[in-house]
């Protein structure tokens, strides 16, 4: 018996049964995939959603956020008015906030002059259920009174609830005739009084030196 080569009737109707089915799934992934490539396509055309994404994303799970050019604003329990300000601040959830290039100013009136603090960094920290507010200030710090007076630290801690701020870490302060080094210094502003400690002063006319 000699068979003639063609392909049974029932062969040629499964394969175009299963061919027909390939085309149905494959008109059914085709609009995905053209979903998909928009999408891609929309993404590639605007990079800054990517960009601002990425920067108002937390940092390392810390939940910080970045803001420029903070300002900070509150009273003392004396009632005058203070302000932080800095380039940049870094707030986490717990209410510290880092800053830069920070200046901090507390309003003077009738009893107490004018405060003016500037450092390279400092912290903000207003804890949740405390008490009140602290600012540390780091590096080359500079303080200028109302009524003339300078004073450069490395280091200032302020007690925002109290009005008291210490300087921990050496003081110079400047004066119009005199300049005063001294360990340590606690500003009591409610009371008006400066603590110094091992004192060393210079009166400028006469370049007398005392301690």
């Amino acid at each position: 018996m000699v068979e003639d080569g063609r392909i049974p009737h029932t062969k040629n109707a499964a394969e175009l049964g299963a061919y027909s089915r390939r085309i149905a799934r494959l008109r059914r992934i085709l609009p995905v995939i053209a979903i998909f490539l928009l999408g891609l396509l929309v993404i590639a055309s605007n990079p800054d959603f990517v960009r601002k994404a990425s920067q108002d994303a937390p940092e390392s799970g810390d939940d910080r956020l970045i803001i420029d050019h903070p300002v900070l604003d509150g009273r003392g329990p004396d009632g005058r008015a203070y302000r932080l300000t800095a380039r940049r601040g870094t707030q986490k959830n717990d209410g510290t906030m880092a800053v830069s290039d920070a200046l901090m100013n507390i309003a003077g009136n009738d009893q107490k002059p004018s405060l003016s603090f500037s450092a390279n960094e400092g912290i903000f920290r207003s804890p949740i259920g405390a008490r009140g507010d602290t600012v540390e200030l780091l590096g080359d710090v500079n303080v200028t009174t109302g009524d003339g007076y300078q004073f450069l630290t490395p280091h200032i801690a302020i007690n925002l609830a109290d009005a008291i701020w210490y300087a921990k870490s050496g003081v110079r302060m400047n004066g119009q005739d005199s300049t005063l080094r001294a360990t340590r210094l606690k500003a009591d502003e409610n009371k008006a009084i400066y603590r110094f400690q091992n004192i060393r002063m210079r009166i400028l006319p006469g370049q007398q030196e005392r301690r």
